[in-house]
């Protein structure tokens, strides 16, 4: 049997069309399945920042010896994401962000990855006494942000009274953010 040269043409588009989408069904299937697997659902970060009109980032990278997530002082412009317009800093922020930092699925690593940042072993609470010697001068406050997220039915996690106790020493305030999936 013979085939014109514009029938195989035509047989080969399609062949090579249907390969492409059966390839990338292929591809987006395992991915689809990852998301509704209860185990990926669970994730854990905290935040610690430091924010005032004073506030100088590299005198709080300093002190903890840690490079921030975001850094900028009163008026200076950054870019808040990717595909964001530069916009005005209105106060100084320092902002640490375990998110990307740590693996772990459990809030509690998250936190004593913050709480190393002012209470590193052995340290005798010099950095705690250094960061509060700033905030005091510089009028500086300090936030700490726990965010949680489980599958249905999760219990939710809680706050160590050690890590509250550490982090109110600072001081800084403590916010939770914890849902799950039926929430």
């Amino acid at each position: 049997m013979k085939l014109s040269t514009r029938a195989i043409f035509v047989l080969r588009t399609a062949l090579s069309y249907t390969m492409m989408v059966w390839s990338r069904m292929n591809m987006a299937m395992p991915s689809a399945t990852s998301m509704t697997n209860s185990e990926n659902t669970m994730r854990a970060f905290a935040t610690l920042r430091f924010a005032g009109d004073a506030l100088d980032p590299d005198e709080i990278s300093r002190v903890v010896k840690e490079q921030p997530t975001r850094a900028y002082r009163k008026g200076q412009r950054y870019r808040p994401g990717p595909r964001s317009p530069e916009v005005t800093g209105k106060t100084g922020v320092w902002y640490f962000s375990t998110r990307r930092k740590i693996q772990s699925k459990d809030l509690t690593d998250h936190l004593d990855a913050l709480v190393t940042l002012i209470f590193p072993f052995a340290d005798q609470d010099r950095r705690l006494k250094e960061l509060h010697d700033i905030m005091e001068r510089e009028n500086l406050q300090a936030h700490v942000t726990c965010f949680w997220r489980g599958p249905s039915g999760a219990n939710q996690p809680s706050i160590p009274s050690v890590v509250s106790g550490a982090l109110h020493r600072l001081p800084a305030d403590i916010e939770v953010d914890f849902a799950t999936e039926d929430r």
